[in-house]
């Protein structure tokens, strides 16, 4: 009976094994992807470990337009840093490109846009692919950390692992690794560039075969770059780091849907409280009396009212990414200003964040320089004072 039980189990794995899928890109016309790619940074100087922080990339790739060959893509790009030992990251900057992306993940970018930075990965083959293949597809990375970007190309190892379920999903598991050792001594780049950039990733990918999309990928990722730094010397500056790709997908909000997404938020909204939206997504605007002069400490009354705040959106939007921006008026120094608005809506953020179950929070300081009314006036003035929080719909 043994031997049976045996037979009958190496039967049905090699059969199982040997099922052919077809892994490929593959999305929806006006359906969004949101990539929340988060990753624990150690940098290094010479070695010697010089910072530790996180950096998260939160990419949101919108289908515009769908054939059986391309889909093209507009992807908004939000680059977020969070110093060790701080509770919410920082909006740093944001880029918007349009793309086209082929079923095999191979990624078409106009020449001098500078994102997607990385490229093609996954790449799938276009034919069926069995549990235990293995192939290899072109990747590229493009860097912007010198006087110009330059663009690394490498080939990545891709390993089809196997087939896990997941809420009755098939979910490939497949593991990839690429590295570049590029000797840039003697090719007449500029000054600044290194000598040599040498690198790794190790990387594991949860593709959703059923959706062809992908779920979340897991890497480990280091990068070192040598400089010479004359009299025969080199320096060097290292990344070391472990990142965490979590994707959700989203259907985006018709003209007509944010209206009424508007009107419904504001009933749950305190006094004092307005809600509005624009191209950003729902807006939630608080005027600045909500803050003692000069000061960017929440009151009493304040908290209350972002208790208000936190319960409408954890409602309504229980996993949708929140900005919070801060505005001042004209008046004093710009430096002031800026540095003031960041604080408070850092604080704002810090506080929603902490009554929220999730941690997609950032925050966002302008000083004067998105003023909504005339900064001339004491009433436009008033009205540019403000804290925004941004609910992000498309």
């Amino acid at each position: 009976m043994k031997k049976i039980t045996f037979v009958i189990s190496l039967i049905f794995i090699f059969s199982f094994n040997a099922y052919a899928y077809k892994l490929t890109w593959d999305l929806a016309k006006d359906e969004r992807i949101e990539m929340v790619k988060t990753a624990g940074v150690k940098y290094y100087v010479n070695a010697k470990l010089s910072r530790i922080y996180e950096e998260r990339n939160i990419i949101d790739l919108t289908c515009s337009e769908k054939s059986d060959k391309l889909n093209r893509v507009h992807g908004v790009f939000s680059i977020h840093e969070k110093n060790y030992g701080e509770n919410v990251f920082k909006m740093i900057n944001q880029f918007m490109v349009d793309f086209l992306v082929e079923p095999s993940g191979k990624f078409i970018v106009k020449k001098g846009d500078y994102m997607p930075n990385l490229r093609n990965i996954p790449s799938f083959p276009d034919k069926d692919v069995n549990v235990n293949d293995t192939w290899q597809a072109n990747g590229e990375m493009v860097l912007d950390n010198f006087s110009r970007p330059f663009m690394l190309s490498f080939p990545v190892e891709y390993t089809f692992e196997k087939v896990i379920k997941d809420n009755e999903k098939d979910i490939a598991v497949i593991n990839y690794y690429y590295s570049v050792n590029i000797d840039m001594s003697d090719t007449g780049y500029p000054a600044d560039f290194p000598v040599r950039i040498a690198g790794e990733n190790k990387g594991v990918i949860h593709w959703d075969i059923t959706a062809n999309k992908p779920k979340d990928i897991q890497d480990a990722y280091q990068i070192a770059f040598i400089f010479a730094a004359g009299g025969g010397t080199l320096t060097s500056a290292e990344f070391h780091m472990n990142i965490k790709t979590e994707n959700s997908h989203y259907k985006n909000f018709t003209p007509k849907e944010k209206e009424t997404a508007k009107e419904e938020l504001q009933k749950e909204l305190p006094d004092g409280v307005d809600a509005d939206v624009d191209k950003r997504g729902l807006v939630v605007r608080m005027s600045d009396l909500l803050f003692d002069f000069d000061s960017y400490e929440l009151r009493s009354d304040t908290r209350e009212k972002l208790d208000q705040i936190a319960e409408a959106i954890k409602k309504k939007y229980p996993d949708r990414e929140i900005i919070v921006e801060g505005h001042t008026d004209s008046k004093g120094e710009a430096a002031y200003n800026l540095s003031l608005s960041e604080k408070r809506a850092m604080k704002v953020s810090e506080y929603l964040k902490s009554k929220s179950g999730h941690d997609k929070f950032s925050y966002k300081g302008y000083g004067k320089n998105n003023p909504m009314a005339d900064n001339t006036t004491a009433e436009g003035r008033k009205k540019n004072r403000r804290v925004e929080i941004i609910i992000k719909l498309n």
